[in-house]
């Protein structure tokens, strides 16, 4: 029987309808009836607690039926009314809902990617528990712990050497431990927790760093602020590929643009890497507009609720950060930028599975706001966006100041030997910078000492037991770390597999190359920029901080350092080897490779002083270096177009893939088996071509086996539409083994 609102039978006089979203993996909305009295009177976009499955959660009111086909018996009544107006507006429920239709999960799910955490429960602001080492505790204590509780060892050890205070959440997560070591330390009065509710007052208070206005633009910058600033004063929506090279000014034209935004009364968005998301960035936006909101995932709990609803209220009409900042609750949007648009963080890695660049674009269509996707490697899905017309090419190829971009060297490796990470020419590139008292960047993106453990007798790589990994030498520990599971273990004395001993490490990583520099030049002021050394958000703004006065001669680290910097003083960058990203069986291998190269080399001669380039590979003939050292993104991109067009692969065709994972391998392989059964009797091959069940390159991972498919649609990729349905059924109806849909992959790992 049909309910029609008052005529609920299970209501003492008449009541309303709602349609509630929740956040469960259910592709549909939940409809209850507002008992007579509730107040306030529930809206759209507001947020209810109600009763679900024996529990009470927190949704998102997304209509208000004028009536329903749920039997009255079975209705049940709201159980609060948790606004005074609705948190969302109807342009942020129109692109969670395209979100969850496109990325194929729930509308509930998806809009719980756009609230802050507070407006996710019931109880408000949540106080977060920062955990520190007791007075007195040290090295003794580390001792009697070692080799009997691991856990609890890892524990201590890193809030021993952080520089201050750590989230317990983030040092979970970092050490990928349960809570139970962080209690009994606790019980045993070696680390003291505390709770603290971090508001805004030191996001607000913290530097604004004067980027000096120029008195003349560039004549490239004049032609990009023109094209823009002619579209925000016209209005409406139009999408812009500024092609910018490293040192070309694409902040400056942001900067601008955003003036005249602001001019107009309308707000602003910018989106950066969270890599790049560094005090230098956010200061210099600051620096111009003075209130600035930022949004990023080292804030607590409170401070992103405050920024969200400074934000909400109009007390800050830019918004900088990272991927989520997208969905800032900004009135009267008028500018979407998304700086270094081509970086793979821009695509979220839980559900739901959106890419904030193309969700930047949908965004500003709504809100008719113009979008600018900014980078000097454009990924080939907006270039081909550019040629198709669909956005506007804007292209800046020189640097400010008519400076040079910088020489590129190539080294190869195959002739010229390196003894340990350093090839000759490279330390001969670094004492004379030293002597000029100068400044360099060392990249490589591998952390520890050695990447990997070998056996001469057998030929074996030592790996982690439950990870598809190599295990990796970390000489500060003294021990070998799995980086997929962050489990630990003493450097074996002999093989694993045969029992020879002499096992060897090969490789350099981040550890290893700061050792080498302080080997060979020991007067050197060096620091090291990676997830084993930055614990906390200060630690980055310190070593960052050293850098810039010039406290520091040489800054080695992995991918942290390649974005997001602008230090004048800097006239040499060493890549330690090229190669690591360049053979992944992944089919962006080549373009991460290229972007990453050019992104780092661009770090070099930003000032006065000319930059240098040393680029170390054992494959100086790869067309991704070759063309990066010639800072040639058309020749590269033109080549590797070449090949994707070939294959049907992005931008010329659209992938959905799908990650089976259970501790049973034999129930992944029948999962895979009848999922690709499904798909291939309801797709037209023709629109549609399923590839694989297959071991996933890492097929496993934490004890979990692995495998993968994939789904290719030729074209915009139409095909997809009705494999969504499909995949999105077979996850709810098969628990296990834990099913991942991801819409438009970034990673094929």
């Amino acid at each position: 029987m049909r309910v029609k609102q008052g005529e609920l039978l299970d209501s003492p006089g008449p009541g309303a309808l709602v349609r509630v979203a929740l956040n469960r993996p259910m592709r549909e909305e939940y409809t209850y009836f507002v008992p007579p009295g509730t107040e306030p009177a529930p809206q759209v976009g507001m947020r209810v607690a109600v009763s679900f499955a024996g529990r009470r959660e927190v949704g998102i009111v997304t209509e208000l039926p004028e009536e329903t086909d749920v039997p009255a018996s079975r209705l049940k009544p709201l159980s609060a009314v948790l606004d005074d107006e609705p948190v969302l507006d109807a342009q942020l429920l129109k692109l969670t809902h395209f979100m969850a239709s496109y990325y194929a999960c729930s509308w509930g799910e998806a809009l719980s990617a756009v609230l802050p955490a507070v407006l996710k429960r019931e109880g408000g602001r949540r106080k977060v528990v920062q955990l520190r080492p007791a007075e007195g505790v040290g090295a003794e204590q580390l001792a009697q712990l070692e080799d009997k509780h691991e856990a609890q060892f890892r524990v201590l050890r890193t809030l021993l050497e952080a520089s201050g205070p750590l989230e317990r959440g983030d040092l979970l997560r970092k050490l990928n431990v349960s809570p139970s070591p962080v209690q009994t330390l606790e019980k045993k009065g070696w680390i003291v927790a505390e709770l603290v509710e971090a508001g805004l007052d030191e996001l607000l208070a913290a530097p604004a760093e004067r980027r000096s206005k120029p008195a003349q633009l560039t004549a490239e910058q004049e032609v990009a602020v023109g094209a823009l600033t002619a579209r925000v004063r016209a209005g409406g929506f139009e999408a812009f590929l500024l092609r910018g090279v490293t040192g070309s000014g694409k902040t400056e034209v942001y900067l601008s643009v955003i003036e005249e935004v602001l001019a107009a009364g309308r707000g602003a968005i910018v989106l950066v890497p969270e890599i790049a998301l560094t005090p230098q960035t956010v200061g210099w936006f600051r620096g111009r507009f003075g209130q600035v909101a930022v949004l990023h995932s080292r804030m607590t709990d409170a401070q992103r609720h405050d920024a969200w609803r400074m934000i909400r209220r109009g007390e800050a009409r830019v918004v900088v950060g990272a991927r989520s900042a997208l969905f800032a609750p900004m009135p009267d949007l008028g500018i979407v930028i998304v700086d270094e648009e081509h970086e793979p963080s821009f695509k979220q890695g839980s559900t739901p599975r959106y890419h904030a660049r193309d969700m930047a674009v949908l965004r500003a269509r709504d809100a008719e706001a113009v979008c600018v996707l900014g980078s000097a490697t454009p990924s080939l899905e907006s270039w081909e966006n550019a040629r198709q017309g669909r956005y506007t090419l804007l292209t800046m190829d020189k640097r400010v100041h008519g400076g040079q971009l910088p020489s590129v060297e190539v080294v190869d490796l195959r002739v010229e030997k390196a003894e340990g990470p350093f090839s000759g020419p490279l330390e001969l590139a670094l004492k004379g910078v030293l002597e000029r008292g100068e400044q360099a960047i060392l990249f490589q993106n591998r952390r520890g000492f050695a990447p990997v453990l070998w056996c001469r007798a057998c030929r074996m790589v030592v790996r982690c037991a439950q990870c598809d990994s190599s295990l990796v030498f970390h000489k500060r520990h003294q021990r070998v770390v799995c980086h997929s599971c962050c489990e630990e273990q003493h450097i074996p004395s002999a093989c694993p597999s045969c029992t020879a001993p002499g096992l060897r490490f090969l490789g350099d990583g981040s550890e290893r190359v700061e050792e080498a520099v302080l080997a060979r030049f020991p007067a050197a002021r060096v620091a090291r920029m990676d997830s084993d050394t930055m614990h906390r958000r200060e630690d980055y703004e310190e070593v960052l901080g050293a850098f810039g006065r010039g406290d520091l001669d040489v800054l080695v680290g992995t991918q942290m350092i390649a974005k997001g910097l602008d230090f004048p003083r800097v006239t040499l960058v060493g890549i330690i080897s090229a190669d690591g990203s360049l053979h992944l069986p992944d089919l962006r291998a080549s373009e991460r490779t290229f972007q990453l190269l050019s992104q780092v080399a661009g770090r070099a001669g930003r000032g006065e002083l000319a930059g240098r380039i040393l680029i170390q590979t054992h494959t100086p003939d790869h067309p991704a270096i070759v063309q990066a050292a010639r800072h040639d993104y058309l020749t590269f991109a033109s080549g590797e177009m070449e090949l994707r067009e070939e294959l049907s692969y992005p931008p010329f065709g659209r992938l959905a893939r799908v990650l089976l994972e259970d501790e049973d391998s034999s129930r992944v392989e029948q999962a895979g088996a009848s999922l690709a059964a499904i798909l291939q009797e309801h797709l037209d091959p023709a629109e549609a071509q399923v590839l694989g069940p297959a071991p996933a390159p890492m097929a496993l991972v934490r004890g979990r086996h692995r495998a993968h498919l994939l789904i290719k649609a030729p074209g915009r990729g139409e095909g997809l539409a009705p494999a969504r349905g499909i995949l999105q059924a077979f996850a709810e109806r098969n628990p296990r083994p834990r099913v991942t849909i991801d819409i438009d992959p970034v990673s094929m790992l």
